[in-house]
């Protein structure tokens, strides 16, 4: 008999996870879903508008090989005589630095544009997890767990464009402090009962997840029952201090994505990752482009502008102690991963886990089957995937054959919403 699939509902997800231990892992689907597409193609795209003058002749190649950038700067060197080392690496760190310039400029206008809708539902879906997994490079991930670090955290540890969100504390009088004191209750701990006259059944909803609006409007239904009389001005006043009173403390404390600073011999002070350090629980399980080994260190790059970013990235690549931790081909990563003891631990970290694992955004493809395999003898019971309904059934097929013991839940992923709930 053929298993129905059927497809949960994101928040639904949410429910089941509340509480226990859960990991996510990310794909780039992750990063499309909030309007930010770093996908191969997108950033090929964004390197021609940048220079069309260079790339509009390299169209076609870029097509030939699928737009895997390894397999494209092949095609670009293969007919340089190998005896000039200088022109091959040239040609090489040129397309790699504007394929990374590319992928930072999508990030950073989308994560813009990300803050300018004041999505705090992003943090309503960080903060159910133990540890974080990427499978890009960009630094799209890191931006968003680093904008819910607490501000002492944040101090010099950034990468370039990291936003930082400021809230301004507001005195209130006498009266309002004491509405403001029963409402911040009310949020806290109060719900409200949603029920239908059709249905017998009654939804309960917590206070604390309406948003704006709907939670003035029953702030002023309670404020009318009984009788407070407080005025519509006030309340809203009230409320929007009480808002970002709860932005300010959405903090995920305990983000760590394994660097430190440390004084090196020459005295200069620099961001280097340990591998030893337990409390780690942040991983770019390809790499990324503000990770690069200096020698035998692995380093964070934590430049504060544009330019100084490109400048290092720059530098980088035309040292020839130096390179970023990246792992741009797409088939036989494991040769690049076991090159970086950072790499390396990151996919050893994903067979210690136990309890749950949600996948959003990843096609399960087979040149990712060295992390797959790792989730496979990990101690995981459930994984929820993210899937498209007309693709379900492919999805959780493809599922069953990579995690043959775990129990595969599929969640639709068009319902998965950032924002907070009505």
């Amino acid at each position: 008999m053929t298993k129905k699939i059927t497809l949960l509902k994101y928040q639904e997800v949410l429910e089941k996870i509340h509480g226990k231990e859960c990991h996510l892992l990310i794909g780039n689907g992750f990063n499309r879903g909030l309007g930010v597409n770093t996908s191969y193609p997108a950033i090929f795209q964004k390197m021609l508008k940048n220079d069309l003058g260079i790339y509009k002749d390299a169209k076609d190649t870029v097509k030939k090989c699928s737009s895997d950038l390894e397999r494209f700067i092949g095609e670009l060197t293969k007919d340089i005589d190998d005896k000039n080392i200088f022109l091959k690496k040239y040609v090489a760190n040129k397309v790699k630095q504007d394929f990374m310039k590319a992928t930072h400029e999508i990030v950073k206008e989308g994560i813009k544009n990300l803050y300018a809708k004041e999505n705090e539902g992003i943090f309503m879906l960080l903060k159910h997890f133990q540890n974080y997994f990427t499978l890009n490079y960009d630094s799209f991930l890191y931006l968003l767990l680093l904008n819910f670090k607490s501000e002492a955290d944040e101090k010099e540890q950034t990468i370039a464009f990291q936003p930082s969100l400021k809230f301004i504390e507001k005195d209130m009088d006498e009266n309002q402090n004491n509405i403001y004191t029963e409402i911040k209750e009310a949020r806290n701990d109060g719900t409200v009962s949603i029920k239908f006259e059709s249905k017998s059944n009654s939804t309960v909803q917590n206070l604390s997840e309406l948003n704006k609006k709907n939670f003035i409007s029953e702030v002023e239904i309670y404020s009318k029952s009984n009788s407070k009389n407080w005025k519509a001005s006030d309340i809203e006043r009230v409320v929007k201090s009480l808002l970002e009173e709860e932005k300010k403390n959405k903090v995920l404390s305990k983000v760590d994505d394994g660097s430190k600073q440390i004084t090196l011999f020459d005295g200069a002070k620099d961001f280097v990752f340990d591998v030893n350090k337990e409390t780690q629980n942040l991983f770019f399980l390809h790499g990324a482009f503000h990770i690069y080994k200096d020698g035998k260190l692995e380093k964070k790059i934590t430049q504060s502008s544009e330019k100084a970013l490109y400048d290092k990235l720059e530098q980088i690549l035309n040292d020839e102690e130096k390179e970023i931790v990246c792992v741009f081909q797409s088939e036989n990563k494991i040769e690049a991963i076991n090159r970086s003891e950072y790499l390396k631990k990151a996919l050893q970290k994903i067979s210690t886990l136990s309890g749950s694992l949600v996948i959003i955004g990843s096609k399960l493809d087979d040149n990712d089957s060295h992390i797959f395999n790792n989730i496979e003898s990990a101690n995981i019971d459930t994984v929820y995937i993210s899937s498209r309904k007309g693709s379900k059934t492919k999805n959780y097929n493809k599922a069953k054959k990579i995690f043959k013991t775990k129990e595969i839940i599929l969640f639709d992923a068009n319902s998965i919403s950032y924002e907070l709930p009505n």
